[in-house]
């Protein structure tokens, strides 16, 4: 590639939109942590229902609503994160690459087909490490608002090496890389 994309604050609000609406896959340890509510909320479901043996039918719906309750407060707050993005709640540098590691692993679903097939669903993350410790999941599809570098995971993934420099867009509030881009492709102008 002879000349490199410009990077602008606008590409870069538009980046953090799209990883909030469509975030990386989790890594295999991101994985079991968000399950374990589910986890730790059915338990508290069966001791209910053994409590109240009487009112299952109640503790039932309880539960239901809360679980409605709070996927329609959940959706509303990503929606009001997505649409509130301000450019100004991100820190952007340029870091450097220490490696990248692809992870596959069982996500614990199976499906039986057939008696005798049975299917197990997996999946698989490309996660880059930065010299200052931090990690990026490598979201699936990246700068969809480029003409000349849309890239996905494994383009990333493939084209990445130790030593390489990104620009990293990080979450101050929380110290999160959200979007990276190699200075390879892109030059950074405020």
């Amino acid at each position: 590639m002879a000349k490199k994309q410009i990077l602008t604050n606008e590409n870069i609000r538009a980046d953090i939109k799209n990883s909030l609406k469509h975030p990386a896959t989790l890594s295999h340890e991101e994985h079991h942590k968000s399950i374990f509510p589910l986890l730790v909320f059915s338990g508290a479901m069966l001791i209910a229902i053994v409590l109240f043996q009487n009112y299952y039918k109640v503790v039932l719906g309880v539960g239901l609503a809360f679980i409605v309750a709070y996927l329609i407060v959940d959706y509303f707050r990503k929606q009001k994160s997505i649409n509130n993005v301000s450019i100004e709640n991100y820190e952007i540098k340029a870091e450097c690459v220490s490696f990248v590691k692809e992870e596959i692993y069982s996500t614990d679903h199976k499906i039986h087909l057939s008696p005798t097939v049975k299917k197990i669903h997996t999946a698989q993350v490309y996660i880059m490490f930065f010299d200052n410790g931090k990690t990026w999941n490598i979201p699936k599809n990246n700068y969809s608002w480029s003409g000349e570098c849309p890239m996905s995971d494994d383009f990333i993934y493939q084209n990445t090496h130790f030593g390489d420099m990104f620009w990293t867009v990080t979450e101050k509030q929380t110290g999160q890389i959200v979007v990276a881009y190699s200075t390879e492709y892109f030059e950074y102008k405020k």
